[in-house]
């Protein structure tokens, strides 16, 4: 009985382990990307038929911008600072989309949907 205990413990630090190496490994391979150049951040209002652009920000290198976008909830606020884009603030209760963080890649996104939101790097820069 001892012996299978002590085993159970093994694996589920294994198990810990092996989790933890991945979300720490992800994190450092998702930091050694570069920002792309040629990307826009398009905010686009999520409606029931779709979605609907209301902005777009060509991103370069030194150029900032702040964008407020009023939806259902409030203002969200979206801050575009050279290369990247990100949710700044958001009257959402989990504030999911400003966890996000800052964008810089093809493809990457925040989405509010509480406050019917989404931002979207899309462009000429390569997806990967």
């Amino acid at each position: 009985m001892q012996q299978k205990k002590k085993q159970d413990w093994i694996l589920i630090l294994a198990f810990l382990a092996l989790g933890a190496g991945l979300i720490f490994g992800g994190k450092f391979f998702m930091g050694l990307r570069e920002a792309e150049e040629g990307l826009k951040a398009n905010i686009y209002e999520l409606t029931s038929d779709g979605r609907k652009l209301l902005e777009s920000f060509t991103l370069k290198e030194g150029e900032q911008a702040v964008y407020e976008f009023h939806g259902k909830l409030g203002v969200t606020v979206v801050e575009i600072d050279g290369l990247k884009a990100r949710v700044r603030s958001s009257p959402c209760p989990d504030q999911v989309c400003v966890q996000f963080g800052w964008l810089q890649f093809h493809d990457d996104f925040a989405a509010c949907l509480p406050n019917s939101m989404i931002v979207v790097l899309e462009g000429d820069g390569v997806g990967y």
